[in-house]
């Protein structure tokens, strides 16, 4: 199962400077467990089961000022994302963003290079990936066809042989294995845009300095591959200007 979500969008009303989309991909039949596990952390530090984890509600720099119970889940909740039994794969886009083609039926470049990934991890488990996208299959103005047309028109996508043919649109508040891609997307959205990779935080900037904790706990999910040919394909992918 691969969850996929976003944080900041690649287009020019866009405030953010480097979105990202993540896929989070776990067996199946490890549903359950990590579900059992953050719906205890909801209810033992959140005090409500049902709430639904969202990056910028949870994760920003006011909440984590005013509410140390939300700081306290964050810490909680990424130390558990460290153990967890996932892969993370993220693209980090990079601006400026110009507005989208929306009569094209390419699939956008951020989430082919996340199926490529996706794909051999699926191979390299010798299981099949259903691909799970947060909202409807009009996403993006037509995210559904543009999926089905990388599968059956594109000669990688027909050279796919784990990933399920159809995907699936699903609410993230049902769906814990994309309220996890939320918040990891969150994360590396904010350590990209503050580079973080490139010096650290100002001395008693307790926000980014937890920021960078959280990172590291999702830097230890993610793997990289290499293509049948021998190409690279870093599970952290820094797309280029125009790429995205």
């Amino acid at each position: 199962m691969a969850f996929i979500d976003e944080s900041g969008h690649p287009h020019p009303n866009d405030q953010s400077i480097r979105p990202v989309v993540v896929s989070v991909c776990f067996e199946e039949q490890e549903s359950r467990s990590i579900s059992r596990r953050i719906y205890a952390m909801k209810r033992d530090i959140l005090e409500k089961e049902d709430a639904e984890l969202k990056g910028r509600s949870l994760l920003n720099r006011g909440t984590h000022r005013r509410q140390p119970q939300s700081a306290a889940f964050a810490e909680e909740f990424f130390d558990a994302v460290r153990n967890f039994p996932i892969s993370i794969f993220a693209m980090v886009m990079e601006g400026p963003f110009t507005l989208p083609q929306r009569d094209s039926y390419y699939l956008e470049n951020r989430f082919r290079f996340l199926l490529q990934r996706i794909e051999l991890l699926a191979e390299e488990r010798r299981s099949f990936a259903n691909v799970l996208f947060d909202g409807q299959p009009n996403l993006y103005g037509g995210l559904s066809g543009r999926f089905t047309g990388y599968l059956f028109r594109s000669q990688e996508g027909q050279a796919s042989d784990f990933i399920v043919d159809t995907p699936s649109f699903v609410d993230s508040a049902s769906s814990v294995g994309i309220q996890i891609a939320d918040m990891c997307a969150y994360v590396i959205r904010i350590y990209q845009e503050h580079r973080l990779f490139a010096a650290p935080p100002p001395p008693g900037d307790t926000y980014l300095y937890a920021m960078r904790r959280w990172y590291g706990a999702i830097q230890n999910r993610i793997g990289d591959f290499r293509s049948h040919e021998g190409e690279a394909r870093p599970g952290l992918y820094l797309m280029a200007q125009g790429e995205a």
